[in-house]
């Protein structure tokens, strides 16, 4: 497909999540879209690593060359976690990119660093159309709506934005707005970065939700939908599965244990061999790519916790992946 749309993708993810922004990378190029790829690393090992790939189009930014162009950003470190800073930078990076080019017509697209592509990116870029704004709703199951409505009515995997008046002013307004407050905790339908966007189409002209079932889908709404195959592709209710939000997948010994579960999620054939597993193989390999580079420190990770919090939540998980592998919905690594 031609990409008609000049566009630029961006991210941010550090060193422990290498493997799987590479896939993300890596399923854009296998599906011919090589647009720009902008990458804030959130530790040096994961910048010295990219700078050193020298990865086709790829830009390599740190938090401070954002911090540089932002002054209200740097004193806000001392006052929230971690997560909750890397959040409030999401529309100040989508900004920061646009303003590296000076078409009105280009698209900025921030994408979460576990997303992975298996049809034509152009696809999502099709559905934006002539609109400034693109935004992609949870679709949450009814039996989870009451309970996941917290976290917003859409999600920030994929949000994409125009740099026209309206595209732009509808940035500005969410970036000040994380500026402002940014919690990793919801609060009076205020939720991190991504409880925001439910403003977007009240508040702004152009914005546009993106429908397709094939669009973000993820282990919060795989339960609503039909995964099938035809011919070689995945199709959700009948359209093209164009990215999977693989939220939540972790790696317990000889086992990557998937989130389906915690959403109440089975894991049929399809779902399992043509999303899942190519998914896994993939950053298995690139992580034993990553692992081996001297640029990459070996450290320890401490068990999570301590005492009797700590050894409640080693159990709990030490069931959730026992449940997982029962019921399918864990894969064996290699």
């Amino acid at each position: 497909m031609t990409y008609d749309q000049p566009h630029a993708y961006c991210t941010y993810f550090d060193s422990g999540y290498l493997s799987r922004g590479l896939a993300l990378i890596e399923s854009l190029r296998a599906h011919g879209d090589n647009a720009p790829i902008w990458i804030m690393a959130l530790d040096d090992a994961a910048r010295d690593y990219l700078l050193a790939a020298d990865l086709d189009n790829v830009h390599v930014v740190s938090v401070t060359d954002l911090e540089a162009s932002i002054p209200q950003l740097g004193p806000l470190k001392s006052e929230r976690s971690r997560m909750e800073y890397y959040f409030t930078t999401t529309p100040l990076l989508i900004r920061w990119v646009m303003d590296q080019y000076g078409s009105t017509d280009t698209t900025v697209i921030y994408l979460d660093g576990d997303l992975f592509f298996f049809d034509d990116p152009a696809l999502v870029l099709d559905a934006l159309g002539d609109g400034s704004v693109g935004i992609i709703e949870h679709r949450y199951q009814p039996r989870l709506e009451k309970r996941l409505a917290k976290y917003g009515r859409f999600n920030v995997g994929w949000v994409g934005f125009r740099a026209d008046a309206q595209g732009r002013a509808c940035l500005a307004w969410w970036g000040e707005r994380t500026l402002e407050w940014c919690r990793d905790t919801p609060d009076a339908g205020r939720y991190a970065d991504q409880g925001y966007l439910d403003a977007f189409p009240e508040k702004f002209e152009g914005v546009r939700i993106l429908t397709s079932p094939g669009l973000n889908l993820a282990p919060w709404n795989t339960a609503g939908h039909r995964i099938e195959t035809d011919n070689d592709r995945v199709t959700v209710d009948g359209d093209a599965l164009v990215f999977f939000h693989f939220h939540g997948v972790k790696k317990s010994k000889s086992w990557w244990v998937t989130s389906q579960l915690v959403y109440g999620a089975g894991m049929g054939d399809t779902l399992r061999e043509r999303v899942y597993v190519p998914y896994i193989r993939a950053i298995e390999r690139l992580s034993a790519i990553v692992d081996a580079s001297p640029l990459i420190p070996h450290t320890t990770v401490a068990a999570r916790g301590a005492g009797l919090r700590g050894l409640v939540f080693r159990v709990q998980r030490s069931v959730v992946k026992a449940v997982a592998i029962v019921t399918r919905s864990a894969i064996r690594a290699t």
